[in-house]
């Protein structure tokens, strides 16, 4: 697929700018037709990032939860008032932020020239995921956009949620760690270097931990252009090597194995499947198509696996839980819920009390694990300072006595 740079009169005759993915330059034209637009301008554009030097370090062009939250919040209150999409979207661009402005903008233009929601939605990724798209989708499908909107804002605002309490948890130990780094580099870069020529012609060694940490300012002064050269390789090749599929799948399976972190990334690749399988199975979507829909949210190998496998399995007649059998060693209760959702024709409440039993579990693991790593850290980092402090106070004292 390339990308076209294009230009283009809307329906309204504003015009309008942007980029289209294509196969060749008469089929990008011939989408943007279809979309209501007559262009006047289209080139090929560069498909790779953007210059660094251009881009929002500061994320306040980023559409992020909270945008999304607001902006879904308002626009299904719109719509359950009655009011038709465009001007629900015309109202709601009002009170947009401005990182969401322009995105609803042109929304709006592609609603008026007569694309669906869904189909504007999907050209603006940066803001709007492919789960949020699907869902819309859905929606507009069985006529039930307005209860899949307000579904798909309490889905948003808890996963929102969940992120700041998480940010603001980890406030406090990176502040520690933070405090911790500097003490020990003023130690080691200040205070080491003005008490070693107190042991110089004394006749006594100095302790082990001024020695220590003089070899180690050393070795950083000689040799910090290699270090910095080494740690900026190490991140270069983590960027490339992360997106790489037999690296994802080395770190879906240490994920999994790794006592503490399993049972929250199991929680979060439940929860998310099991909130969108049950908006989507509510919203009247046949169960094969909502699997469908949701497996490429799943962000671990195992869990994406599983859904291909409940695809297969509904597709030759099999149920949900039976299909997802690859999950029980991970979520046994799950899968009884969704078995006896199943036998009860109802598949999609049960999903969605599962999604908030997932939710409600994960943050309280992230609170028993943050609870446990803040006196953790107080304590190695007080230990660490204050051996550094006890040596560098003895060997102060000696010398004294030395000299007296």
């Amino acid at each position: 697929m390339a990308h076209y740079a294009y230009r283009a009169y809307a329906a309204d005759g504003r015009t309008r700018a942007g980029k289209v993915e294509a196969q060749t330059r008469q089929r990008a034209v011939a989408q943007l037709q279809a979309e209501g637009l007559r262009v006047f301008s289209i080139a090929p554009a560069a498909a790779g990032p953007e210059a660094f030097w251009k881009r929002d370090l500061f994320g306040r062009d980023r559409v992020n939860d909270a945008g999304r939250v607001a902006f879904l919040r308002e626009f299904g209150t719109l719509l359950g008032a009655g009011l038709t999409v465009d001007r629900a979207l015309r109202l709601t661009e009002r009170q947009a932020s401005r990182a969401l402005q322009p995105v609803l903008a042109d929304l709006l233009e592609r609603v008026v020239g007569g694309a669906s929601l869904s189909r504007a939605m999907a050209a603006h990724p940066q803001a709007f995921p492919p789960d949020m798209v699907d869902i819309v989708r859905a929606g507009e499908a069985t006529g039930t956009l307005v209860d899949v909107i307000a579904s798909l804002t309490a889905s948003v605002e808890r996963r929102d949620a969940v992120r700041r309490h998480l940010a603001s948890a980890m406030i406090y130990p990176g502040l520690l760690v933070l405090m911790a780094i500097g003490t020990v580099a003023m130690i080691v870069g200040v205070l080491v270097p003005a008490l070693a020529p107190m042991f110089e012609g004394s006749g006594q060694a100095p302790p082990f931990a001024i020695r220590a940490a003089g070899a180690l300012g050393a070795f950083v002064s000689s040799w910090w252009p290699l270090l910095l050269g080494a740690i900026v390789l190490a991140a270069i090749a983590l960027v490339r090597l992360w997106p790489v599929p037999e690296f994802a799948d080395a770190r879906s399976a240490l994920a999994l194995r790794l006592p503490l972190v399993r049972e929250v990334v199991i929680g979060i690749e439940l929860a998310r499947i099991c909130r969108v399988l049950a908006t989507l199975i509510q919203a009247e979507v046949p169960v094969p198509d909502a699997v469908a829909a949701t497996r490429p949210l799943a962000g671990n190998r195992v869990f994406r696996l599983a859904l291909h496998e409940a695809g297969q399995r509904l597709t030759e007649g099999g149920s949900l839980a039976s299909g997802l059998g690859r999950l029980r060693p991970y979520a046994p209760s799950t899968l009884n819920l969704i078995a006896s959702g199943e036998q009860v024709n109802r598949l999609g409440s049960v999903l969605g009390h599962a999604a908030e039993m997932h939710e409600t579990q994960t943050r309280q693991r992230i609170d028993g694990m943050l609870a446990l790593f803040t006196p953790l850290v107080t304590v190695a980092i007080g230990g660490l300072i204050g051996g550094l402090i006890v040596s560098v106070m003895g060997a102060i004292l000696s010398v004294g006595q030395l000299a007296q």
